[in-house]
């Protein structure tokens, strides 16, 4: 009878440790500046994250990679820090806690405290971390490869994060982000924070947008003023 309970108790847990999901988006609650703004998406396998002046959009740093969960600990693996090239490789070790909507995170080296509160969820369809496929330039499609050079999205139910690095040279390109909406076919991008063009916070970006088979297709004008037409795939 003791051994029946142990593997009932162990299933729950088990069961319990893979139902852990932080998928969506998250705000860090303790922060140098009361008007700085920390804000973290996830997807299932990806993270990035943005830090930016709430009052003025003014963007402070950006940084992404994998990262994986067991039962107490949560691991980041950086791809891109726009800090410190130095941090792209590297691996951060915590001791994880979530309670109701609250993230707690200690780093094992320092002890230090971390707490998130969750802000979005991560419920919608197609809510992912997505990769640019093809670009339409010359008058025909151009295939951008796997190659450590790479544009990320990352979206959750209501907010997304844009993100261009160099995974092996750890060089960092730019990051945007905000809150988008959905009408009818057209994404609505309402930025937020935008490193290579401040100028353009409070403004919003709308594209056609249609998903077939694992591939979003998007067309509208650019940060720039230009028409694109893009193809995005799912990511991680």
């Amino acid at each position: 009878m003791k051994l029946f309970y142990l593997i009932i108790v162990m299933l729950i847990n088990s069961s319990l440790m893979h139902s852990q999901t932080l998928n969506g988006a998250w705000e860090k609650v303790k922060n140098h500046s009361n008007d700085q703004r920390t804000i973290k998406l996830y997807s299932d396998a990806y993270f990035t994250s943005s830090t930016y002046l709430g009052s003025t959009g003014e963007f402070v740093s950006a940084s992404g990679g994998v990262y994986s969960l067991s039962s107490s600990d949560y691991i980041e693996n950086y791809e891109i820090n726009s800090e410190s090239r130095a941090v792209t490789g590297t691996y951060l070790n915590f001791h994880y806690e979530v309670q109701n909507d609250t993230l707690y995170l200690s780093d094992k080296n320092s002890r230090n405290e971390e707490v998130w509160v969750k802000i979005d969820t991560a419920d919608k369809e197609n809510v992912t971390c997505w990769k640019i496929h093809q670009a339409f330039r010359d008058s025909k499609w151009l295939t951008i490869e796997d190659k450590p050079r790479k544009t990320l999205k990352m979206l959750t139910d209501n907010y997304y994060q844009i993100l261009a690095l160099n995974s092996q040279t750890g060089e960092f390109f730019g990051s945007s982000g905000g809150k988008w909406t959905q009408d009818d076919d057209k994404h609505n991008e309402i930025i937020q924070f935008f490193s290579k063009n401040p100028e353009m916070v409070g403004d919003t970006l709308s594209f056609k947008k249609q998903i077939s088979e694992g591939i979003w297709n998007h067309n509208g004008k650019s940060s720039k003023g230009e028409y694109i037409q893009e193809r995005w795939k799912r990511f991680k």
